[in-house]
């Protein structure tokens, strides 16, 4: 899987319906699997520099690309930034995940 990955400024989030309006069109992405939004609340440095981080799961690069470039795409960009202005990163990665059934225990490697 690879992700777009969307670090937002503090309080870009708190915006109401631009913010909902974009995240409606990021949710209208043709291809995309998953879609998961963190709001932040600490960090190791003070203040924490990004508020909200919103992650959209593709099932490959070309799959992520093409729902970009798309007509929807455009209009999430355009959104996006009418929103955030420069208050926002995007990232591109390939994506390991695990999941475990239970937690793990201290010192014990997963299966």
């Amino acid at each position: 899987m690879v992700k777009l990955i969307l670090l937002l400024r503090p309080g870009v989030a708190e915006k109401g319906e631009a913010y909902n309006d974009f995240l409606m069109k990021l949710e209208a992405l043709p291809g995309l699997r998953r879609k998961a939004v963190s709001n932040v609340y600490g960090s190791m440095r003070l203040p924490a520099p990004f508020g909200t981080v919103v992650e959209a799961y593709f099932d490959s690069r070309e799959a992520m690309e093409a729902a970009l470039v798309s007509q929807t795409g455009v209009e999430a960009g355009h959104a996006l930034l009418d929103l955030t202005g420069q208050a926002v990163i995007a990232l591109y990665a390939d994506t390991l995940e695990e999941s475990y059934p239970e937690p793990l225990e201290e010192g014990k490697a997963g299966s």
